[in-house]
């Protein structure tokens, strides 16, 4: 097909408010509309191509998949290098494993259907998930893994017959992606094919149809191709992370980019100014400045206390496009020179390239996240979470309904934990006590789960569990304690990593499901429906003859532990002063909403309290290790030793 200039600057368009939206500059709260500017693009370019091959009878999957080859892999295989070896030196063993999963994920083109399985929210934070942005690359890959040869097949039947088909299938997809928005499920509607394919179909259908055929007149064409550009732009900017995404919000810049794709050509306005030196620029090296600028983020976040300023995040872009650059002149344009690099070589390479990532990652898991690399370390030996975590804690894939609910170590269960991933480590060290009495401990933890009893959580599946686990507690005689706990903060005010030293402030509703937002009144308040839906779960375990243990808020940590215990991990070296971490004040600023409610609680025969900023705090300062113990094992959930600590001071070691 005819290179159009425009085609590159309209991907300027697409990568940059993706690289602003990452680094939360320049207002762009819908930069991620990017991604979505990309799969049209690709789905016009691929169809023009491959209907040119057909039409000529010079179609080949074999030569479609060489093109392929060259033109995405090489590039990444730099990027996967340069990450893993980072990842090697800067992440804990239980963030590398994960890491080692994501990249075995990248090279099997499946990372989509990985990030959608292990998404939740003790996942890693998005943000520090080097390889989160190759989900886009994976579903672009699906799609080329079955397009080619349906159109193909389809080419014979005429174009009319083809178009209707084609657009049958977007409109399932968009059907679809309408749908799972309405059903809450945010993360298989946002990674997976099906409710992506149809903004890729788009792409297609224009190549199809023919762009000359949607040619009005020289004013309309201007007229439809600023009003394609004004589309995006406004996603861009009026878009944020509470519109429903995809959806048919989706529609509004996808939209828009068919009309710049139609309408932007060199004759318009928009085509001008697209075809602009500095957006082909742009253009040209975007692929590999989409490539790098995740990692660069993820790391540069995970080694950063509290969230990188803007003059940071802007270092970080000059670098993303000094490596963009390097990358496109080194990499990308000598792996599609078919003179220098065969058909032969390109796909031994790329074959080699799959196979060696493939056992980094398996070596990876194999050897735990390779753990011996702290052995210089003696801070980082017992930041270690509850080997019962990935077994017992309901978490993104890992769904366990409360009847299938871990019980141990004793025969004689007596005990549960109730609550969210912050009550994992105190349930293995409150069961390692009670083995000693050969008394066991019935596990019920869901990730991220607010104590929705009284209103439906924005965690799908949240709700529903939190009743059955409920219910299961009240009928079952045996058990007699029960040790409740959430992180209640968060729920209610958001993540304090990104704003320490600032007090975060989201507003409570978004832990709420869209349908019951809706539901409430003006005068309702969010916060007074959370604590009413706490008080409700612990006034039925107590009417069922429960003992219940009220577990307050555990102290966070300003970052992670092994980014406070070590500025380089492997090399040892500890900064800051970890026996002084988080500030007293900090976190009764940040707590003092549920504190102030937890303490008007009437404790008493059957209600008790733990509260750790008693037993794990100074009247100063919340301390990251104790006598080079490890509390935490991230920035906010207490390690296994830290929880013994805390359980050991408290009135359930006296009782």
């Amino acid at each position: 097909m005819q290179y159009r200039k425009e085609i590159d600057g309209l991907r300027a368009v697409a990568v940059l408010p993706v690289i602003f939206f990452h680094s939360n500059l320049f207002g762009m709260t819908g930069g991620y509309v990017g991604v979505d500017i990309f799969f049209v693009i690709s789905g016009y370019l691929i169809t023009s191509t491959l209907i040119e091959e057909i039409a000529d009878n010079r179609f080949s999957i074999l030569n479609f998949y060489e093109r392929r080859a060259r033109r995405i892999l090489p590039a990444l295989n730099v990027v996967l290098i340069f990450s893993t070896i980072a990842a090697f030196i800067f992440m804990p063993s239980k963030l590398l494993i994960s890491y080692s999963q994501s990249l075995i994920s990248v090279v099997t083109f499946l990372s989509n259907v990985f990030f959608y399985w292990t998404s939740g929210y003790f996942a890693t934070a998005s943000d520090e998930k080097p390889l989160l942005h190759t989900w886009s690359l994976a579903v672009e890959e699906q799609y080329y893994i079955f397009f080619p040869i349906l159109l193909a097949m389809l080419w014979y039947l005429g174009k009319k017959r083809l178009i209707i088909i084609i657009l049958s299938l977007s409109t399932a997809s968009l059907l679809l992606s309408q749908y799972l928005s309405l059903k809450q499920e945010i993360d298989a509607n946002f990674y997976l094919i099906f409710s992506r394919a149809w903004e890729l179909f788009a792409g297609s259908l224009i190549s199809i149809i023919g762009v000359k055929r949607f040619s009005i007149n020289k004013a309309g064409n201007e007229i439809l191709g600023i009003i394609g550009l004004a589309l995006i732009i406004f996603t861009i900017f009026y878009f944020d992370k509470h519109t429903p995404f995809p959806s048919i919000y989706a529609l509004i810049p996808v939209i828009g980019t068919v009309l710049v794709i139609i309408y932007g050509d060199s004759n318009t306005i928009i085509g001008r100014i697209l075809k602009n030196r500095l957006f082909v620029s742009i253009g040209l090296i975007s692929y590999s400045l989409y490539l790098w600028h995740q990692p660069l983020f993820a790391f540069l976040r995970m080694k950063t206390i509290g969230e990188p300023s803007s003059n940071i995040f802007l270092g970080a872009i000059i670098m993303t496009f000094i490596l963009a650059y390097i990358n496109y002149i080194y990499v990308e344009t000598p792996f599609r020179n078919k003179k220098l690099i065969s058909k032969n070589k390109i796909f031994q390479f790329s074959l080699a390239s799959i196979v060696v990532f493939i056992l980094m990652g398996l070596l990876g898991n194999f050897y735990e996240g390779f753990e011996n690399r702290f052995e210089t370390n003696p801070y980082l030996k017992t930041a270690q979470f509850s080997p019962k975590r990935k077994e017992c804690h309901t978490v993104g894939e890992n769904y366990l309904t409360p009847e299938n609910a871990c019980r141990y170590f004793g025969d004689k269960v007596t005990w549960a934990i109730l609550g969210d991933s912050h009550t994992v480590e105190p349930a293995y060290a409150l069961a390692k006590m009670l083995e000693q009495d050969g008394q066991g401990l019935l596990h019920l933890s869901f990730s991220g789960c607010p104590p929705g009893l009284l209103f439906e959580a924005k965690r799908p599946g949240c709700s529903r569990w939190l009743q059955q686990a409920l219910q299961l507690l009240e009928n079952d005689n045996s058990i007699q304690n029960v040790l409740l706990g959430f992180r209640y903060s968060a729920h209610l005010f958001g993540d304090h990593v990104k704003s320490y030293p600032a007090i975060p402030n989201r507003p409570t509703a978004e832990i709420f499901s869209n349908a019951f937002r809706n539901q409430m009144n003006a005068s309702d308040d969010a916060k007074d429906i959370y604590w009413k839906s706490f008080v409700e779960i612990i006034n039925r375990l107590l009417k069922s003859g429960k003992n219940v243990y009220l577990l307050y808020p555990i102290p966070e940590l300003p970052a992670n532990i092994h980014t406070l215990a070590t500025p380089f991990s492997i090399f040892g070296g500890s900064i800051g002063n970890l026996e002084a971490t988080t500030s007293a004040k900090y976190y009764f600023l940040r707590h003092q909403f549920i504190l102030n409610k937890l303490d008007t609680l009437p404790y008493g025969a059957n209600l008790h309290a733990i509260k750790p900023f008693k037993i794990l705090c100074n009247n100063k300062y919340c301390p990251a290790m104790i006598n080079e113990t490890a509390i935490y094992f991230d920035d906010d959930h207490l390690s296994v030793a830290g929880a013994k600590i805390l359980l050991t001071g408290s009135v359930i070691a006296k009782d």
